[in-house]
């Protein structure tokens, strides 16, 4: 029978598991036996992999906000009176790294070196008898159960803890446990979003699900360059183009019109991204703004040097390969190699008729 007890556990009597899940696809995994789980060196091993998926921002947390207990930490007894992680392995190692700090000297709060002592966990006891309910308590918390917030909700949290609070990009990254450039990248998408929402001409077309769009925009120099983006006020400056921008991600036309209304130009992060290869291009950059032209086809120009040059390098691989053609591979070649050189041969010829065709009307022209 599985019974359930609240119980408290010094951190060194937990086990972090080494066979889990977040694990199994390193290129070096071997499973453990569970009779190995306690070993220094099978710990360590487990730990060590646990602080390489990142491990400082979960720490920085708890610095900062203490070790709160409203999500359990879920554990079986082993032996020894040690028990094995089933849920939470990432804040045991977040608090043994952090008991090792401490014993290393580095300054710790008092409320979280009182947790080395004592961890409040969630003691699951007859687990063995019921083997897919270890199973089923990972799918509670990582596929049916609790849900992350979406990425609009979680820059406006951090839009509200450094507009309305008046905490930096560290503090914030520290109390939510995401890297400064996360905190920043975040900050400044939604910024950029709150602009459009303000905006007297597209306002009421802007909604959070564009998000998405400004996240892509800010990540890099280009389509901020080309909209004067103004880190001190954190917007927008050139409005001219900033209304080009906003109208390829709006729908055109009226609902009564007899043509109906136009889909946006751009809808995906992908799209956004690959502005960056269009907006350098004048006619790419035209073809985008043209009302009767599609995004695909404004792509398709900026890409036309790269796929032009493309076949240049495909040719030069052929030739290079069969430079390395030996003299006893020629000897044996089948008839189906054969008519793919022959193939290339005269392909090669025909190219090469039509560019001096080419070039000699260009010559008399001239002359």
């Amino acid at each position: 029978m599985v019974t359930y007890h609240d119980i408290e556990v010094p951190v060194e009597d937990l086990l972090v598991d080494p066979n889990n899940y977040r694990f199994q696809d390193a290129p070096d995994f071997v499973t453990v036996s569970k009779e190995r789980f306690a070993e220094s060196t099978v710990q360590e091993r487990a730990l060590r992999r646990l602080r390489d998926s990142g491990l400082k921002e979960l720490k920085d947390s708890i610095v900062y906000n203490g070790f709160l207990t409203f999500e359990r930490i879920v554990v079986t007894p082993y032996a020894d009176g040690q028990y094995l992680v089933l849920e939470g392995n990432r804040r045991v190692a977040a608090l043994k790294s952090l008991k090792s700090d401490y014993q290393a000297g580095v300054d710790i709060p008092q409320n979280v070196i009182s947790r080395f002592a004592a961890v409040p966990v969630l003691s699951v006891e007859g687990i063995d008898e019921e083997p897919d309910l270890r199973l089923s308590l990972m799918g509670i918390r990582h596929v049916g159960g609790i849900k992350e917030w979406g990425a609009f909700q979680r820059a406006q949290l951090v839009t509200q803890l450094r507009d309305e609070h008046g905490l930096d990009t560290a503090s914030v990254a520290a109390r939510l446990g995401m890297t400064a450039h996360e905190v920043n990248r975040r900050f400044r998408a939604y910024k950029a979003l709150e602009q459009m929402m303000d905006d007297e001409e597209f306002g009421d077309r802007a909604t959070p699900e564009m998000y998405p769009l400004f996240h892509e925009a800010v990540a890099g120099s280009a389509i901020k360059d080309w909209l004067e983006w103004n880190e001190a006020e954190s917007r927008f400056d050139n409005l001219e183009q900033l209304h080009k921008f906003y109208s390829l991600l709006v729908s055109s036309g009226e609902p009564n019109d007899s043509e109906g209304v136009v889909s946006p130009k751009i809808t995906s992060r992908e799209a956004v991204r690959d502005l960056r290869e269009i907006l350098p291009l004048q006619e790419a950059r035209r073809k985008l703004f043209d009302e009767g032209s599609s995004y695909a086809e404004a792509l398709a120009l900026a890409k036309a040097d790269d796929l032009a040059q493309s076949w240049v390098t495909q040719v030069a691989e052929a030739v290079f390969a069969l430079r390395k053609v030996g003299a006893l591979e020629l000897r044996h070649l089948d008839d189906d190699s054969l008519q793919e050189v022959r193939a290339l041969h005269d392909l090669a010829g025909e190219l090469l008729d039509l560019h001096a065709l080419y070039s000699q009307t260009v010559a008399n022209s001239g002359s």
